[in-house]
């Protein structure tokens, strides 16, 4: 009862010693231990490892909570854009090309249409119809097909086929249009 063990761990360290001194290898002054070591340094160290431990978690529980925000937000954008493209797209449909009037069986159908591009407008989404512009590589449209027009000096977006779609001044969707080209002769 009244023998200690010794912890092996000082078995193992006197051993490599003495394999070392056994060869004669020389032991860096890097790896020499100083014979009595203060661990309040230590401590210090592990106190700081846990506090950034803690820091990374609620990084990553932000981080994580960003991800569903953006999600959200995405999902949003694109309830917008369709919302915007479909009013759009009736509003053309119940407007005489000529006049630029609703159509007289249209009327009452069409000032839901406006009611709700208009409280569209009220959050900031907005539709954008390129039709008659001049058009530029650089836009950012979809361009569907490219086509020979008579009378045509430029190129033109002759048709919207689906609108582009901004929110908070942002593009959310671009648009889709059919080009029209001058004829070659």
């Amino acid at each position: 009862m009244g023998t200690t063990k010794r912890p092996t761990q000082k078995k193992t360290n006197t051993s490599r010693r003495n394999v070392i001194q056994a060869f004669h290898i020389p032991l860096p002054d890097e790896l020499r231990l100083p014979l009595k070591v203060d661990i309040t340094g230590l401590y210090a160290i592990a106190a700081e490892v846990n506090h950034l431990n803690a820091q990374i978690g609620k990084l990553r529980k932000a981080e994580s909570s960003t991800q569903k925000l953006k999600g959200v937000s995405s999902s949003i954008e694109k309830a917008f854009a369709t919302i915007a493209t479909n009013a759009w797209r009736s509003r053309t449909k119940m407007v005489d090309s000529d006049t630029g009037e609703a159509k007289e069986e249209m009327k009452r159908v069409y000032r839901h249409i406006e009611a709700i591009i208009e409280a569209l407008k009220q959050i900031s989404v907005e539709t954008i119809d390129p039709v008659g512009r001049v058009y530029d590589s650089g836009m950012a449209l979809r361009v569907v097909s490219f086509e020979p027009t008579p009378g045509l000096s430029n190129e033109e977006i002759k048709e919207t086929i689906k609108p582009s779609v901004a929110w908070q001044g942002r593009l959310i969707q671009i648009g889709e249009v059919i080009v029209g080209t001058p004829q070659t002769i």
